[in-house]
């Protein structure tokens, strides 16, 4: 399986996995949009080819707060400090970017987050209130 596959089925076993803890639909929505641009960035920008490198989600609930932890062995980063969007370094609407909006909707979506790397691993956790 194709890493793009890979996260199709992610998101499908976290879906089925929030719906069965009686998750609202629209909360389930927002954690699937914040998981789809985690792991993409994980794809894209962690591992060095398609299917090099491995990435665990594991979905826990803790009181009142849904916690996503996003654990990849790819290459070392760190998420940007800024929530800054391309859109406030241009006003051309016609010229906008294809990326950089990730992190500004991981920030807006999320509670709060972490990012660590620990034994050559990165780990994300998500925190979804």
């Amino acid at each position: 399986m194709n890493c793009q596959a890979s996260v199709s089925v992610m998101l499908d076993e976290a879906k089925k996995w929030l719906a069965q803890e009686n998750v609202c639909s629209s909360k389930i929505t927002d954690i699937q949009i914040v998981l789809a641009e985690a792991l993409n960035n994980v794809i894209e920008h962690g591992f060095s080819c398609e299917n090099s490198g491995n990435a665990v989600v594991c979905i826990d609930m803790q009181d009142d707060i849904i916690v996503v932890e996003i654990s990849d062995n790819g290459i070392e980063f760190t998420p940007p400090v800024a929530a800054q969007t391309p859109l406030q370094d241009t006003c051309d609407i016609e010229h906008l970017p294809e990326g950089g909006f990730g992190w500004f909707l991981i920030r807006e979506i999320t509670t709060s987050f972490t990012f660590h790397r620990i034994a050559n691993m990165n780990r994300l956790v998500l925190n979804f209130q």
